[in-house]
């Protein structure tokens, strides 16, 4: 049975030889690995906290791009898996005194469990498509509001504060990981290691079993795969992630808010991914991070021009660049904006239209 097992496994993950588009995220994993390596020593504590939050949004980004880009499974509110992981996290160390590594797991199990239960009654019942966004989106306004209300375990309107770094007990050693390089090398590790697994699963077989849910589900079905139980799959594994992402931030801020739920955040999530180029893994961690760090520069500056600045960037990428900045997905977007003249629909548009009709 566990030789069978094991088969399996090795049929489902075993790996095609290296492609030309490979080579993006190979290059993408390894500028991270040099930065990792380079930045502690040219960046002083603030910045280089600055470039953790944002790594740690490139997390994020990763978990949104396994659920919509190789799943097509599109939610308008995966920052749930986020702000449960953040919170689960918090509450654990703050309220009940246990210790980073539990409460890393119980961040990891709120998520995950509330995953697996919102998507088996969800994919198993057959919602798809903007059904399943709305839904997702209900969600995440009702887990706001609980944690608003529900005081005395999430602190409220002002949230925890004075979460514990990451530490670890390893017989009798404690290694402490809670300094500003610290948790810097946490976060590096976390996303590079994290990063090559989702790399290897999604260039396997069982990546191509996504590919072809996410192409036509139907067609899947009927060569025998069962969809709805591969998406509850890559949903749990994709609130996970999040879960992890958010662990990371609550130990490296030292503080969560109701913030993490926030429609805007959720938005921008589906941004990073859209600009990266749905699917890619690496582009979306790239525009994550390029995007968070234009974030913290542009509110800096003024409080209220990052949401117009969101706002106009997401319609751009919607016009222009649907496929993301991809090379393709660019030099299309520069045709396109030279073939429009004044109120005229954009090519892609014009063809889900006539496709439509």
């Amino acid at each position: 049975m566990f030789q069978r097992f094991i088969a399996h496994g090795r049929l489902w993950l075993a790996q095609p030889p290296i492609h030309r588009e490979d080579f993006s995220l190979i290059a993408t994993w390894a500028a991270i690995a040099v930065a990792a390596l380079v930045l502690p020593h040219c960046l002083g504590p603030y910045l280089l906290s600055t470039v953790r939050d944002a790594l740690v949004m490139g997390l994020l980004a990763l978990s949104y791009d396994l659920l919509w880009g190789r799943a097509g499974v599109l939610t308008l509110g995966h920052t749930v898996f986020f702000g449960l992981g953040a919170y689960g996290f918090a509450a654990a160390t703050v309220q009940f005194g246990q210790t980073p590594i539990i409460g890393l797991i119980i961040g990891l199990v709120c998520a995950i469990a509330v995953a697996a239960v919102l998507g088996y009654f969800l994919l198993f019942a057959g919602v798809r498509l903007h059904f399943f966004a709305i839904i997702s989106m209900a969600v995440l306004i009702i887990v706001q509001q609980l944690a608003t209300s529900w005081q005395s375990v999430t602190g409220g309107d002002t949230g925890l504060l004075g979460i514990p770094g990451l530490s670890v007990h390893l017989a009798g050693y404690t290694v402490d990981i809670s300094g500003a390089r610290g948790a810097w090398y946490a976060v590096t590790v976390t996303l590079l290691v994290l990063l090559g697994v989702t790399w290897l699963i999604c260039r396997s077989r069982y990546g191509n079993v996504l590919t072809a849910i996410a192409t036509n589900e139907w067609r899947a079905k009927a060569c025998g795969y069962h969809t709805s139980w591969h998406l509850l799959l890559v949903f749990i594994a994709s609130a996970g992630l999040a879960a992890i992402a958010g662990c990371l931030m609550a130990a490296s801020s030292g503080v969560v808010a109701p913030d993490v739920f926030s429609p805007v955040l959720a938005t921008e999530v589906i941004l990073w991914v859209a600009v990266g180029g749905r699917g890619t893994l690496g582009g979306p961690v790239v525009a994550a991070i390029a995007l968070t760090l234009l974030k913290q520069t542009v509110s800096s500056l003024s409080t209220d021009g990052w949401p117009l600045m969101l706002g106009t960037l997401f319609l751009g990428c919607v016009l222009f660049l649907p496929n993301g900045l991809r090379l393709r997905g660019a030099i299309a977007g520069v045709r396109r904006i030279g073939r429009m003249g004044v109120g005229r629909i954009p090519s892609h548009h014009a063809e889900r239209v006539e496709g439509g009709r």
